[in-house]
């Protein structure tokens, strides 16, 4: 029944089938949402994983000081956090489930809120209903979110606050002698080092074939020169190419630190002949030679006369021990410095250098120095160590505090502090004295404090080490070349999904430095600062410390030429660092006055006496060394040629010294004492024993201190040279003709020196006179060959141009003169000196020994009066003493002393007595004793007898023509004995009186013929009485004198 069939169809379906689809669609119903459910919770764990992960990575990277990785992760976890819900659940759909879960909403906006966050509408809403718009849900929203949130500020915090310790450790390891002074130190080294051998290795300090070259362009040089000059004749003198520039160039290569500073120190020193005429193992060393203080027993002094030596701490750095100043703060280590008062220390191992290398070069610039490994690899690393500052500057740019970091690192990095600009007590002028540097800002030490000797041995080589090592870290922050470790991440995708890898790498090549102006302006304050430093302290300083800080600065100013050349700053240095226009002067000036005070010194110190011939001084006066034979061999007429091969000189005897011996005068020593002769053996012993220089010990010393000085100052004036300075125009050659002048003044000086070295000079004996006239005698002696040294090494370093040597020459000559001319003016002045003390001692044995004394004899004598015995014991001790002078000085002082002699007796025999009447008993014009009042024959005839003995004495000294000194004496005496002078004297006889006596003046007859006390009757006859009858000498009676005084009174009258 087809009813019947449908029914039970319909049943059929009812019942059995559709139950089971509906089952079948429930249960389907629940797997889907099981499902939407697990994924939605696994895409929630994940991402709360992802941001925890995120999380931990920022921290880490923060405490490693990795900002840019930190704040990378910590801005991608903000995103995960910040992104809507629905995007980070897989598969679409879900949100209900969600918010069925509860995660985020309230319970009772239930499903509303879930339809909003899909989009669709909800049941009781129509769909053309307007809605305020959809609540979008974030994991923020979540608790987890939320403490997620309050994390990420921290971590960022902790990220400006690791920048801000690396800057801070960045700082301050570029301060106090860190990172950035090794650096500085390492590249004054490098540029002083460079400079020294010059291009091609044929500078100074560069190749042993230079120096023979530039020996033998001097040699060049001066043969070309006009040889009528005695400097030109000089430079010749002691010096064969062939034989001392091979010995002064293998001496050079085996001097310690190969090429460098070091060698072209010893080059200087040999060019201008320091080894060819000291002995360098023998005597005192350079920096002694040098010594500006003789009184603090090796500790140099201010030249304001503050102590320094000893007076610094173990840093070298600080003010001296009694207690002056502060304690300076960087801790640069004594290696790194320059040399103060450790200046006659020896440097043993790797760090030795020789005594010039020590005196010309700070130890800076030391080639072999110590740290010099270690500065070197600073230097090469300094681009890798700015990392800090980029990372800083990252993270505050990232931050958006831009201005912020600006602000502080400008503030640590180019700041400036406050330091005493002056010494008071007051506190109301505490402000005024106070000023702001740089410099001390940048080293973290008051430049102000420590005293001219500290300055210039620690304080200026740790500066300009540090603003080198500022140039060379602000010339790396412009390079952009480094590659941060945090920028090398690589974000890579999951190779499953199709996708490649995306790799990220940041740099910031390119950028360059956001602070060049700053950092410009701010290195123009440090140089002009340190200028300015620079000049001030250059009026205390020694002449070595000038030259070494020339040195310094010129290896400065190449360093800044070359870490940092781009900087506007370059083109100011020259006017910056100059240190006066007129240093040179103040060179000049720095050397006269050492120069007066070490021959002070010596000649205070020395013995006021020849110095003895030793014997290997006369070994080297017979024997020469032959160079090419390395053997002793005796002088031959061929060897003592001047065409042939010059003499070398005398090791600590130099320039001639050796040969200035005294004569002997062996016969004197021996009249006085006979007994001698035997005690002292045979002729040849005595004079061996007794060979003298003419010259004492000081004078070889104070040459030594002149020849050294002069080569402080040649390196002083070539490092000006080198910083660009520009000296005046001079005559012979601009900067040659003011080393010349140098070594004039230094000469000037020195003999002043040698003159008023004697403490107590007005109590001067006449052998200390002699000495000093001696010495002074021998130091002029010694210049020619002195000068030459000097010009035959301004021609080897280059001073000498080669269209200026004619120039040059004429110039040294006449400095040469004028030298000599203050030598002159010396000896005069000490001849002066000896005669007035020779004069002074005549007069007063002729005051002393004729003070009572009686002219009336009555009686003749046959030996002299005792008065003229001393006075001839006197001169001979006297002469005995001359034997260091000049033959010329020594003939002029018999003279001058015979002469006075013969002039004070004519005096006083001559004066008018009636001038000293009312002046006392020993009143007279001269102020000694008075004239002679009475005379009688006898009394001439004994003064005759002492005439006779000082022309005996004249005679055996050895003078030509010394007994004429008494011929005026003589003539009138003998003129008063002559039994005709009663015809002579009348006026018809003159000619024939002139004849016979031609040094008799009326005048001094008519004199003697007043004070004359003639014989009377009674006297002849008691003569006659006694036997004794006086034929041979004339005995006048009174009216005889009477007479004669009236024809002489008559000529006197009619020739006036």
């Amino acid at each position: 029944d087809p009813s019947s069939n449908t029914k039970k169809a319909n049943l059929e379906l009812q019942n059995n089938t559709g139950h089971n689809m509906l089952a079948s669609s429930i249960r389907l119903e629940r797997f889907r949402h099981s499902d939407a459910r697990a994924r939605t919770l696994s895409s929630m764990v994940h991402a709360c994983r992802r941001v925890a992960v995120l999380l931990e990575r920022a921290r880490k990277q923060a405490a490693l000081g990795r900002p840019r990785a930190a704040l990378d992760a910590v801005e991608e976890a903000r995103a995960c956090l910040t992104a809507p819900l629905s995007s980070l659940i897989r598969g679409g759909g879900g949100a209900d489930i969600v918010m069925g879960l509860g995660i985020g909403v309230d319970q009772d906006k239930g499903l509303s809120a879930a339809k909003a966050v899909d989009g669709a509408p909800t049941p009781n809403t129509p769909s053309n209903a307007t809605s305020t718009g959809p609540t979008v849900l974030r994991l923020e929203d979540t608790p987890f979110g939320s403490r997620a949130m309050q994390m990420l500020p921290k971590i960022e915090n902790e990220v400006l606050m690791g920048a801000r310790r690396g800057l801070n450790r960045w700082f301050l390891a570029l301060r106090s002698g860190g990172d950035g002074a090794k650096a500085g130190r390492a590249a004054l080294r490098r540029c002083a080092s460079s400079v020294a051998v010059g291009p091609g290795s044929l500078g100074l300090g560069g190749k042993i074939q230079s120096y023979a070259w530039r020996a033998k362009n001097a040699d060049n040089l001066i043969s070309r020169a006009s040889q009528k000059g005695k400097v030109a004749r000089a430079a010749r003198a002691g010096y064969w190419f062939e034989r001392d520039c091979q010995r002064e160039a293998t001496r050079l290569e085996g001097s310690p630190g190969g090429m460098g500073m070091g060698r072209r120190a010893e080059a200087l020193s040999s060019a201008f002949g320091w080894y060819r005429c000291w002995d360098e193992a023998v005597g005192e060393e350079v920096q002694i030679i040098l010594k500006t203080d003789w009184t603090s027993d090796g500790k140099d002094m201010d030249r304001s006369g503050h102590s320094v030596g000893g007076g610094m701490n173990r840093s070298g750095h600080g003010m001296n021990r009694s207690g002056h100043g502060r304690s300076l703060g960087f801790k640069a280590s004594s290696r790194g410095g320059g040399t103060g008062a450790d200046l006659g220390s020896k440097r043993l191992g790797s760090g030795k250098r020789s005594q010039w290398a020590e005196v010309l070069t700070p130890t800076i610039l030391a080639d072999n120095a110590p740290a010099k490994g270690d500065d070197q690899a600073k230097l090469l690393a300094l681009p890798e160590t700015v990392h800090p500052v980029r990372r800083a500057e990252s993270a505050f740019k990232i931050l958006g505090r831009e201005e912020e970091f600006r602000q502080y690192y400008e503030s640590n990095r180019f700041g400036d502090m406050k330091i005493s600009s002056g010494a008071t007590d007051k506190k109301s002028d505490k402000d005024k004295n106070e000023t702001r540097s740089s410099l001390s800002s940048l080293t973290g030490d008051d430049v102000s404090l420590g005293t001219d000797r500290i300055f210039f041995a620690k304080s200026l080589p740790h500066l300009c080490a540090s603003l080198v090592g500022f140039s060379s870290v602000e010339a790396a922050l412009e390079l952009d070349n480094f590659a941060d470790d945090d920028d090398d991440v690589a974000e890579k995708k999951d190779p499953s999904s199709g996708d490649k890898t995306a790799v990220r790498v940041t740099a910031t090549t390119g950028q360059g430095s956001s602070f060049r102006e700053s950092s410009e302006r701010y290195e123009r304050a440090l140089v002009a600062e340190l200028g300015n430093l620079l000049r001030k302290r250059a009026v205390g300083a020694t002449l070595v410390e000038l030259a070494r800080a020339s040195c310094l600065v010129a290896a400065f100013r190449s360093a800044l030429k070359i870490v940092h050349p781009s900087s506007s700053t370059r083109k100011s240095d020259k006017e910056l660092l100059a240190m006066d226009v007129d240093i040179i002067m103040t060179g000049l000036k720095v050397a006269q006055e050492e120069q007066l005070n070490a021959t002070a010194k010596y000649v205070g110190d020395g013995k006021k006496e020849p110095m003895q011939v030793g014997r290997s001084q006369m070994s080297n006066l017979r024997f020469n060394k032959s160079y090419r034979g390395g053997t002793l061999s005796e002088d031959t007429e061929e060897n003592a040629s001047p065409s042939k091969v010059p003499q070398e000189e005398v090791l600590d005897f130099p320039f001639g010294l050796s040969e200035m011996k005294q004569k002997q005068i062996s016969s004197a020593l021996d009249s006085i004492d006979p007994s001698l002769r035997t005690q002292r053996g045979s002729m040849n012993q005595i004079m061996a024993e007794n060979e003298l220089y003419t010259f004492s010990q000081s004078v070889p010393q104070i040459i030594k201190s002149i020849h050294a000085r002069v080569i402080v100052f040649v390196a002083f004036a070539l490092s000006q040279e080198e910083l660009g300075q520009v000296f005046a125009s001079k005559q012979g050659g601009g900067i040659a003709g003011y080393i010349l002048d140098c070594v004039e003044e230094c000469v000037a000086v020195a003999a002043v020196g040698m003159k008023d070295g004697y403490a107590h000079f007005d109590e001067l004996t006449v052998d200390q006179a002699v000495q000093i006239t001696a010495d002074i005698s021998a130091l002029e002696s010694a210049l020619p060959r002195l000068f030459g040294t000097v010009m035959r090494g301004l021609c080897h370093i280059g001073l000498v141009k080669a269209d200026q040597v004619e120039e040059t020459f004429d110039y040294a000559d006449s400095v040469l003169k004028g030298a000599s001319k203050s030598c002159d003016t010396q000896v005069a002045n000490m001849y002066s000196v000896v005669y007035e003390i020779c004069r002074n001692k005549i007069d007063m044995l002729i005051d002393f020994s004729l003070e009572n004394f009686s002219w009336v004899c009555k009686t003749a004598r046959d030996a002299p009066n005792a008065y003229a015995e001393s006075l001839v014991e006197y001169m001979r001790a006297t002469f005995q003493c001359l034997g260091p002078m000049d033959d010329g000085s020594r003939a002029g002082l018999h003279f001058s002393c015979c002469g006075h002699v013969a002039e004070r007796l004519v005096k006083l025999l001559t004066d008018p007595v009636e001038e000293s009447e009312g002046k006392g008993k020993h009143a007279s014009k001269s102020g000694g004793i008075s004239p002679v009042a009475k005379i009688d024959p006898f009394g001439l005839k004994n003064l005759a007898t002492d005439i006779r003995h000082f022309e005996a004495f004249a005679d055996g000294t050895g003078v030509g023509q010394l007994r004429e000194c008494f011929n005026e004496m003589k003539c009138l005496a003998t003129a008063m004995l002559d039994r005709d002078l009663p015809m002579l004297l009348l006026p018809e006889n003159s000619n024939a009186r002139r004849k016979k006596y031609p040094f008799l003046s009326l005048d001094k007859v008519y004199c003697v013929l007043e004070k004359y006390v003639g014989t009377g009757l009674g006297e002849k006859l008691m003569a006659r009485g006694s036997g004794v009858v006086r034929n041979d000498f004339l005995m006048l009676e009174k009216k005889e004198v009477i007479q004669l005084t009236k024809i002489v009174r008559m000529q006197l009258g009619a020739h006036n």
